[in-house]
């Protein structure tokens, strides 16, 4: 990608180069839009809530209950042997025996599934408050901690094979991830400390004068994601320390891949590797930053992002077709994994919480609700490893017809070729509702992704309710009820959207002022009171790379569904679930252009609600709201259309157009 087609894409999809704020301690919020002219120390922008105190309502809720109920994510350990191999617990690998089945026959490969399934199971079970999945939750959790030898270890090597391989720290960060979600969902002290000795082990047994980190696996260094969050909680440097020793030992080892320190300095150097290893890793110099105050870190931090926005498709997730390979992300000639869709929405994350920039949270929103959806079906049986946001056909071959590609298909497991897109999957729902609210400070609470939840948490010291209804993102409009155990004063810090013009906030008796781009609501509240805001969504442009545009209203992007017809290519003994392949329906229109004419109007293109009621539980079953208006064909006619959300064409269809 050369620099010009850098420059237009990140104008196109990320507005302008993202800034990076320094913001000393007990700094205002608003000072957090514009950019820093260096990177100072600083606490986080904002902290998150315990996972367990947002709890997802409507249809997010909806969604996650059938994906436990119908879906594959209840089910994984059923239907494939890579996700429930017992590796960290009976099947260990040990010099007598190795835990390799599986596509790569790789002794990690079964730790990264388990793990990240079970971690996924967890978080949907708790945050749903589904019964019989926390008993399993609560089984399998005890299972493992019963294997945890006496020096605190956790993980997939017998003792006398332990820190010698690629890939182990790797499976663990998957485990103890998994563990956290536990341990914060239920309020279990025990599993913590069990994660702690198990990261207490690991930090001693690498460093200067100890081991070296047996090098050729980067997955290794999203161990940070645990001693980030073990650092939040007990607030012991160590963790960092050992971070920042491991990041800095990698980059030394292999100074060219992507994200290492030397990669990161330089803004001209693309991005060539697998997409996941780098949408996932930005996470680490990210925290550092944000830990030490390091300008050089803080500098690549800033560059990793602006630099992961030069690969980004319409739909928000980014170009891997398991390498990036510094490929344009044209919508209909790449693709993107779905574990690249679910780094991606976790980084944008961070990097919101971190930063506070407000517009981390529309690309947050933008791939959950349109990469993520489409790339599922709304039933939560199958999803697609390689999507294409012009998916013009998902046959088992490559984009150009030329090779074999099993990628590409819809499946529950994926077992021919990685079961680690759909173990990921499982967890991309709940990571957005962890995201939706934290807090600032001691006397605000930030909502930060909008959608239907509960929130139980404290304020001043006083326990506070807030229930968070709407249909968003198929409504503008967002009530917040307010209800504190007795009367306090606080505020309210509301993320407004890039996309909305003259957004407003209603509250009765609040001061409610503009805060660079938040809202600040601030009152003394009682039961009883509500906020509420309403958006402003148009039919708006988001050009592509191939010079065509998509079209969005709201967050949610558009497209034109493809009738197509399905091929079964595998069943499973657990009923109900296949691999499948699609083909376009004859006589489908793909010539379909948008009128140049009607440009300054939505293209002549109007959102409508068209369903509600029970409908608005399932929203990607069948579509509640569409663009309804005329394009062309080919020939200059001109034809009815309707484009629905790309959540609601999740097989085949097309979502960006040429003008005519």
């Amino acid at each position: 990608m050369n620099r010009r087609d850098s420059l237009k894409l990140l104008a196109a999809v990320a507005g302008s180069a993202l800034p990076w704020p320094t913001l000393a301690r007990g700094a205002r919020l608003a000072e957090s839009s514009s950019v820093a002219a260096s990177d100072a120390a600083a606490a986080p922008v904002f902290t998150w809530l315990p996972l367990g105190e947002i709890k997802p309502a409507g249809w997010i809720r909806e969604q996650m209950v059938r994906d436990l109920h119908e879906g594959f994510a209840g089910s994984l350990g059923r239907l494939c042997h890579e996700a429930s191999s017992d590796i960290f617990v009976s099947q260990r690998n040990s010099l007598q025996s190795q835990n390799v089945a599986n596509r790569l026959g790789v002794a990690w490969w079964n730790g990264e599934s388990e793990g990240n399934w079970r971690a996924g199971f967890i978080m949907l079970a708790g945050l749903t408050e589904d019964a019989a999945a926390m008993r399993e939750a609560d089984e399998y959790v005890a299972h493992i901690l019963s294997s945890q030898d006496e020096d605190g270890y956790l993980g997939i090597f017998a003792k006398e094979m332990r820190f010698q391989h690629a890939g182990e720290l790797w499976t663990q960060a998957c485990l103890l991830r998994g563990l956290l979600d536990y341990a914060e969902i239920t309020g279990r002290a025990d599993v913590t400390r069990a994660v702690q000795r198990s990261a207490d082990l690991i930090v001693s047994s690498y460093g200067p004068g100890r081991r070296s980190l047996p090098w050729g696996e980067s997955h290794d260094l999203m161990i940070a994601d645990v001693m980030e969050r073990l650092t939040d909680l007990t607030g012991e440097t160590k963790y960092r320390d050992f971070t920042l020793w491991m990041y800095e030992a990698w980059s030394q080892h292999d100074s060219k891949s992507d994200t290492t320190l030397r990669s990161l300095l330089d803004l001209d150097a693309p991005f060539v590797q697998h997409g996941v290893h780098t949408a996932e890793s930005i996470r680490v110099p990210l925290w550092l930053a944000s830990a030490t105050g390091r300008v050089d870190l803080g500098l690549a931090s800033r560059h990793a992002l602006e630099k992961l926005a030069r690969y980004i498709e319409p739909s928000g997730s980014v170009v891997s077709q398991e390498l990036i390979g510094d490929k344009r992300p044209d919508p209909t000639t790449t693709e993107y994994e779905y574990c690249v869709s679910k780094e991606t929405q976790l980084t944008f994350q961070s990097a919101l919480q971190k930063t506070g920039v407000a517009s981390f949270g529309d690309r947050v929103e933008r791939v959950w609700f349109n990469a993520a959806q489409g790339a599922r079906t709304p039933d939560g049986r199958a999803m697609s490893y390689l999507t294409s946001d012009n998916r013009l056909r998902c046959d088992g071959r490559s984009l150009d017809g030329t090779r074999d590609e099993p990628r590409n298909k819809f499946s529950p497991t994926h077992a021919d070729v990685a079961v680690c897109c759909n173990p990921n999957a499982t967890q991309v729902a709940a990571l957005f509702v962890r995201g939706m609210w934290m807090r600032r400070g001691g006397d605000t609470l930030a909502a930060l992704l909008y959608g239907p939840c509960r929130v139980s948490t404290t304020v001043a010291d006083v326990k506070v309710a807030i229930d968070e209804r709407t249909s968003y993102p198929f409504e503008p409009v967002v009530s917040i009820d307010v209800a504190p155990e007795r009367d306090v004063e606080f505020s309210l810090l509301l993320r407004d959207h890039e996309w909305s013009r003259g957004t407003t906030v209603e509250c009765a008796g609040a001061r409610i002022v503009r805060e660079g781009d938040y809202w600040r609501v601030t009152k003394r509240w009682t039961a009883g009171d509500t906020v509420r805001v309403t958006f402003v969504p148009n039919v708006r442009e988001v050009p592509a790379i191939n010079g065509e545009v998509a079209l969005q209203c709201g967050a949610l992007v558009f497209a034109k569904a493809i009738a197509s017809t399905k091929s079964v290519t595998k069943t499973y003994p657990l009923s109900g679930f296949e691999d499948t392949h699609y083909e376009p329906a004859p006589g489908e229109p793909l010539d379909l252009k948008l009128r140049a004419d009607a440009r300054w109007t939505g293209f002549g293109l109007a959102p409508v609600q068209i369903a509600a009621g029970p409908d608005i539980q399932r929203p990607f079953d069948t579509p509640v709201v569409a663009l309804r208006g005329q394009m062309l064909r080919a020939d200059g006619t001109r034809v009815d259309v309707e484009l629905v959300p790309l959540g609601n064409a999740p097989l085949l269809r097309r979502v960006t157009f040429g003008m005519g």
